[in-house]
């Protein structure tokens, strides 16, 4: 299994043979980067098999790349209103309804995704949202926006998931972080080594 960070918090994973891309195409909204144009480029030359996006906020979603996708490969964009279960090859996509971070208006989801691993991506979902997500297969990664690490608290529910690897995107640039977010989540991750922070670009590879 193999999961690239693309985007300021999305992801493309390769697993079982089956191509995901989660919120991994996004326009710049500072403080957040957006997807880089060459890997924008890739992923718009050679479509993963699923895109799906867990909203429509820009600094997830790309309406552009969305559209393309779905006029060039004839397959529809999974988000909000996606069917709660489809498969693809080996592996099972399933979209839970959660409720986004401070925010009640927003439709969302959070996805999980199921083959020889197990993966759960939460978006932009409260923290507090993992609890709807207890009867699916406990996850061997969890892939999390930055406030499942900014506080003890929260970083408790992270931990209480059991999953083996937690992977923390939707960190803003270093260079303009002037709410001192990285180093909250640092501080609260001193120690944990089940916890991976890619850069944009980065592949992590997962046995």
């Amino acid at each position: 299994m193999k999961i690239k960070r693309t985007a300021n918090a999305g992801v493309l994973i390769e697993l079982d043979g089956t191509t995901v891309l989660l919120d991994g195409v996004c326009d710049e909204l500072s403080p957040y980067l957006g997807t880089p144009g060459d890997i924008r480029a890739e992923l718009s030359t050679d479509f993963p098999d699923i895109v799906a996006f867990t909203h429509m906020h820009t600094d997830h979603y790309d309406k552009l790349y969305a559209d393309n996708y779905t006029k060039d490969t004839l397959r529809s964009i999974l988000g909000p209103e996606c069917p709660a279960l489809i498969h693809a090859g080996n592996t099972s996509f399933n979209a839970v309804a959660t409720r986004h971070i401070g925010r009640t208006d927003v439709m969302h989801v959070s996805f999980v995704i199921t083959g020889s691993k197990c993966i759960w991506f939460m978006g932009d979902a409260s923290p507090l949202e993992l609890q709807k997500l207890e009867n699916q297969p406990k996850p061997d990664v969890l892939i999390v926006p930055y406030a499942y690490a900014l506080t003890p608290s929260a970083w408790r529910k992270t931990r209480a998931t059991g999953a083996e690897k937690i992977i923390l995107v939707h960190l803003p640039c270093c260079k303009n972080d002037t709410y001192g977010l990285w180093n909250s989540v640092e501080t609260t991750i001193q120690g944990e080594d089940c916890v991976c922070i890619p850069e944009i670009g980065q592949t992590v590879i997962f046995n």
